[in-house]
């Protein structure tokens, strides 16, 4: 959490947390688009 809020620019990590139990769709493609790079297939 507190590397996905570094990426995003938030100042704190409540600031990612709350956009991502805000909206669970995001959460979801944010995971499928860490897969991806993880396994080398981000474009």
């Amino acid at each position: 959490m507190a590397g996905l809020s570094v990426y995003l620019g938030h100042a704190s990590v409540a600031n990612t947390y709350w956009y991502l139990e805000a909206t669970p769709v995001l959460l979801r493609d944010i995971a499928a688009a860490s897969e991806q790079l993880y396994r080398g297939e981000a474009a």
